[in-house]
């Protein structure tokens, strides 16, 4: 299965300059000490974990396993929220004459015996990678011997995709194991990832009934408003070779995000298990955004859209292309409701695409950049010598100051002025959703909070970098030494609380720096007793409440309670 059908065109200088300048964008943040190669590969890695997975800047590192005796593996990514392993390989070349070379076949054995000696768990597998594969590999089996995640494999380059008889070997190995494999070249680097020129197209759709006209402005605003056969928008979103026509997605920033989600499960259910004529009552239905409609016929005669894009509904028309081509399903019998709105104003077309996307559960934080209040703060915090990253995919950041992230702001104040840090851990794609006016509450939160509360958090980021480090050195786990890579949103929670009941304004951060050490040993002692991996023990629902005992027995306690955590304050 791949991740994005091929289209009839090849990727051209241009794009891959645009990749480049993304991978230039990362490789300030990669690792100095490495040779300049590794230090790319490091670079392109970052940029997929950024923009493809969704995964905040500072907290790539955690996911890439590049280096020596690394396998042939550069980066897995655990989603315990979507039950999803990731497991990624990546190549780049750095100019375009190489580019149009196929991903390099030798990979495919490394990837194939690497995955056998994984679902095999074959111990002897940790003597053979570096630390950081080796922590993955012991957290997978840690998962497997509990739960059941999807695992798929996922192919990165700047380059052509595999050639076909590697390809077959490499599907025909991951099969096996009922494990899917997604390949993104340079074209679908450039057009997905990182956005480009319009393409200049026209497509014809179908109505099974007549169309209803909304209002018409001038001659350059007008719309309708029609119903489509299931079996109809699958063939305008097909190339001439029946694969996805990425053209329709450009301009929709939410399509290459690229994880499995709650959203295309229910469509894929609802067309799968039900009645396919109840889709038209349970779909939203989708909305395209079109230069020009060339002909509006009455009755059902096709309307010809000049560069069609669709704004709304991009999950729909993907799942339902999938569905109508990985299965026997019978799309024939059922509709879904389609706008098609005539327009090139860039502003009504962006206003457009948020208002029909309003009620999605994906791409809040896209639809947040530019909230007033996110507006605010990002002026606000530059005073202070940050500069706060509202949008996803903002990589030029301007000489002096320090980045932080949008996403990792609303995950902290969760836990520190919310008091929700088994939220913060686990929903985090509702901090801009659900949570956004708990989060980001005006009335409390202000730049001054928000940097005290960095700097408190500075003080366990440390800590925390300290403990993954000796994570990636154990041959074995050990629940009582490595919590704090996953429970450091709790320590930050009780600091909070402590000083809270000590009366300090959650503004003081000379004083929350100085309850940092009580934080963490209270925390270590509820680790202790939950004696769980520490992925699961701090998505516990009762972990709150459970390190709230704890904490009221040293209420008024403001020094270092007794407790030693020697492999945390000693580790070079």
């Amino acid at each position: 299965m791949n991740l994005v059908k091929s289209l009839e065109h090849n990727p051209t200088i241009a794009d891959f300059g645009l990749v480049e300048e993304k991978i230039r964008g990362c490789e300030s943040a990669a690792d100095l000490g490495l040779r300049e190669n590794k230090r790319r590969s490091q670079a392109f890695s970052r940029l997929v974990l950024e923009t493809f997975f969704q995964i905040s800047s500072d907290e790539t590192d955690e996911h890439i396993v590049d280096g020596g005796n690394d396998r042939g593996i550069d980066l897995i990514y655990i989603d315990h929220s979507n039950r999803k392993i990731s497991i990624g390989t990546c190549k780049t070349v750095s100019n375009f004459k190489n580019s149009k070379k196929n991903f390099p076949a030798d990979v495919v054995d490394c990837v194939i015996s690497f995955v056998q000696d994984l679902m095999y768990h074959r111990e002897e597998l940790l003597d053979s990678v570096n630390g950081s594969l080796a922590l993955k590999i012991r957290q997978i089996w840690e998962i497997f011997s509990n739960d059941r995640y999807k695992i798929s494999v996922y192919l990165f380059s700047n380059q052509a995709r595999l050639s076909s008889e590697p390809k077959q070997r490499l599907l025909e190995a991951l099969s096996r194991h009922e494990i899917e494999l997604f390949e993104c070249g340079l074209f679908e680097l450039c057009h997905g990832l990182v956005k480009h020129t319009k393409p200049k197209f026209t497509k014809t759709l179908t109505p099974h009934s007549e169309g209803v006209r909304g209002p018409q402005i001038r001659n350059t605003l007008s719309g309708v408003e029609c119903s489509v056969s299931l079996t109809e928008l699958v063939n305008f979103c097909s190339t001439q070779n029946g694969n996805f026509d990425d053209r329709l997605i450009w301009e929709n920033v939410r399509y290459f995000l690229g994880i499995e989600n709650e959203v295309n499960r229910e469509i894929k259910e609802s067309l799968l298990a039900g009645d396919v004529q109840e889709f038209w009552f349970l779909n939203s239905g989708v909305t395209i955004v079109c230069d020009q409609i060339l002909s509006m016929a009455n009755g059902c005669h096709p309307f010809k859209m000049v560069n069609p894009q669709i704004v709304n509904g991009c999950q729909t028309a993907s799942v339902l292309h999938s569905v109508s081509e990985a299965t026997l399903a019978d799309l024939s019998h059922g509709s879904v409701r389609v706008r098609i709105i005539q327009t090139t104003n860039p502003e009504l077309i962006k206003k457009i695409a948020r208002a029909s996307n309003l009620q999605s559960r994906i791409g809040s934080r896209d639809l947040r950049a530019n909230d007033d209040f996110q507006i605010q703060l990002a002026e606000d915090l530059r005073s202070f010598g940050f500069y706060y990253k509202r949008k996803r995919g903002s990589d030029r950041i301007p000489s002096g100051l320090v980045p932080i992230d949008s996403l990792r702001v609303g995950q902290m104040l969760l836990a520190y002025t919310c008091g929700e840090p088994t939220k913060a851990k686990t929903n985090s794609q509702e901090i801009f959703g659900e949570y956004y006016s708990e989060a980001f509450d005006p009335a409390r939160v202000n730049a001054e909070l928000i940097v005290s509360m960095l700097k408190i958090y500075e003080q366990i980021s440390t800590r925390r970098e300290k403990a993954l480090a000796l994570q990636k050195s154990l041959a074995k786990n050990s629940f009582e030494e490595t919590w704090l890579v996953e429970g450091h949103f709790h320590v930050l929670f009780v600091v909070s609380e402590l000083m809270k009941r000590e009366r300090f304004p959650l503004t003081d951060f000379h004083n929350g720096i100085k309850l940092v050490n009580s934080a963490v040993e209270i925390v270590d002692e509820f680790a202790k007793t939950a004696n769980k991996a520490a992925y699961r023990t701090f998505r516990l629902v009762k972990s709150k409440p459970e390190i709230l005992k704890i904490l009221d027995r040293y209420t008024g306690s403001c020094g270092v309670i007794v407790g030693q955590l020697d492999w945390l304050t000693d580790l070079d």
